[in-house]
């Protein structure tokens, strides 16, 4: 199978290899870059890849979510729904400024959890500091939660104890929760509201400072770099929706358009000159994460329901409420969209949008595509690495993979008969016939999604800082090397011929590989 699965591959990179990375995770969808693109075989410790620019000013996270680029006809696309605050009478007590008060969601914890959390937080002795302070709570935390939740909530348990009669109380966060939703009309309302509450000593006057006086207010953009220089060749801007980090699309290029999910619609722009051609309202998820799909003359997209709309249009064809999600992307195999649902890996037809088989899976990664086998990251329970063969009929499952890790987003990539899965806190290798591992490493990769090129493999670690490469080989684990980058860790990197395009906090960056 192997041999025929790298004559596929062979026949779809030649295909595309004039295809730049015009999409999110590439030419064909699956993180495999074009047949001319290239990475050293090594990089010694001291190397440092060549910055050839930097475009910055761009916002990430909160103000500008942690959309990837797209690369094509010499042009770079980055699409974002770009924030800013403006000076408001109004004040809100949102999810920004609980986040910022040390609010977490805690519905997976028992009652009884909560409550002897909050009692032993309380009763520390005075004496139980430093790093008997740090044992003691590391042992708490291991003596009372479950593995999983020990990697959703244990830090923020830990760090809860340290702060010890200071930190607010889950009682208190419970009740700013049940602030008006629309919010207030100025600070001396918010105040008056706040003071009702009855909050423990200290309380109010903590809340009252972490609500600003500011609002979040959004633009709809796409921006259109220089491949060679950085430069501006346009820039796409409207109003748009504050719609918060959630809104981290990549945008897809195809037949000369540009064609971004944002706020509120679904925008078709020239790739040449940025002019609005055509959108469409979202009708799911605003500011969905989701990348769109443009295949076969229409554009896919999920936004906790799968839509389809004409590409030279816009107009609306159908939709398929049986997908749910907004953080997956789709792909395409033959006539069916495939889509890792919130449950489920689902297929539809492209043309009716009917569902034509469902599966195991769901999660946030993308579905990969390689031949006719399909590999997906999973949320589900023991099954969190799935392999499917896919034929005329439902998909045959071949294996699945079971680890525990905090997030299961990233994608893997098939290359030549092996599986590779660089996230999750893991770099983890597998043959795609039977599930074998072949080599399994605890790794700081977690959300990223990796990419291959010229038989290696790029991911990002340590939170964007680095870019590691690493050999394809099955049969070891072997590191080409490690290089500084300072990427957007949520975000995945690009690359054509031997450039690396990527977002970083601030900016675009295009590095060479020399």
């Amino acid at each position: 199978m192997k041999s025929i699965i790298t004559a596929i591959l062979l026949l779809a990179t030649a295909a595309t290899a004039l295809a730049d990375w015009p999409q999110w995770r590439g030419p064909n969808r699956n993180g495999t870059a074009s047949s001319d693109a290239s990475l050293p075989d090594m990089v010694p410790e001291d190397y440092e890849p060549t910055k050839k620019w930097e475009f910055t000013g761009i916002p990430s996270d909160h103000y500008g979510g942690h959309g990837s680029v797209a690369i094509a006809d010499g042009k770079v696309f980055t699409a974002l729904v770009w924030h800013r605050d403006e000076p408001t009478e109004t004040r809100a007590i949102n999810n920004d400024v609980l986040s910022k008060l040390g609010a977490r969601g805690v519905s997976s914890l028992p009652e009884e959890v909560r409550e002897k959390m909050e009692t032993d937080r309380m009763n520390l002795s005075r004496r139980l500091r430093g790093a008997a302070l740090d044992e003691w709570a590391q042992k708490w935390v291991e003596g009372n939660l479950d593995p999983k939740t020990q990697l959703s909530l244990g830090s923020w348990i830990i760090s809860r104890f340290k702060k010890g009669k200071a930190a607010i109380s889950l009682k208190d966060f419970d009740t700013l929760r049940t602030a008006p939703k629309a919010g207030f009309a100025n600070q001396a309302e918010m105040e008056k509201w706040v003071r009702a509450q009855e909050l423990e000593p200290g309380i109010a006057e903590q809340v009252i400072a972490a609500v600003p006086n500011t609002k979040k207010v959004a633009d709809d953009v796409v921006l259109c770099l220089e491949a060679t220089t950085g430069e501006e060749v346009w820039k796409f801007s409207v109003p748009g929706y504050p719609s918060g980090r959630g809104s981290s699309s990549t945008p897809a290029f195809a037949d000369g358009k540009i064609y971004a999910a944002l706020s509120e619609h679904l925008y078709c722009v020239s790739a040449s000159d940025g002019k609005e051609i055509w959108r469409a309202p979202l009708t799911g998820k605003k500011g969905p994460a989701s990348s769109p799909l443009v295949s076969g003359g229409k554009v896919f997209l999920q936004q906790n329901l799968l839509s389809a709309f004409d590409a030279a249009t816009g107009e609306p064809l159908w939709t398929n409420k049986e997908v749910k999600g907004a953080n997956p992307s789709p792909a395409v195999w033959k006539n069916l969209i495939l889509c890792n649902s919130s449950k489920e890996l689902i297929a539809v037809d492209a043309e009716t949008g009917a569902t034509v088989w469902a599966v195991e899976g769901g999660g946030d990664g993308t579905p990969v595509v390689s031949g006719d086998f399909v590999v997906i990251s999973s949320r589900l329970e023991g099954r969190n690495l799935i392999a499917y063969h896919l034929t005329s009929g439902p998909p045959r499952q071949l294996w699945t993979k079971d680890f525990l890790a905090r997030r299961y987003g990233s994608s893997p990539v098939v290359h030549e008969g092996y599986v590779y899965h660089l996230g999750s806190e893991r770099h983890l290798c597998l043959d795609l016939d039977s599930g074998e591992i072949k080599w399994d490493r605890k790794a700081s990769s977690s959300i990223s999604s990796p990419l291959i090129a010229d038989g290696k493999l790029l991911v990002y670690e340590n939170r964007g800082g680095f870019a590691h490469l690493i050999s394809t080989d099955p049969k070891e684990y072997r590191s080409l090397g490690r290089v500084k980058v300072g990427a957007l860790y949520c975000a995945s990197p690009a690359l054509v011929g031997n450039r690396l395009f990527l977002r970083t906090k601030e900016s675009v960056a295009c590095f060479g590989f020399e």
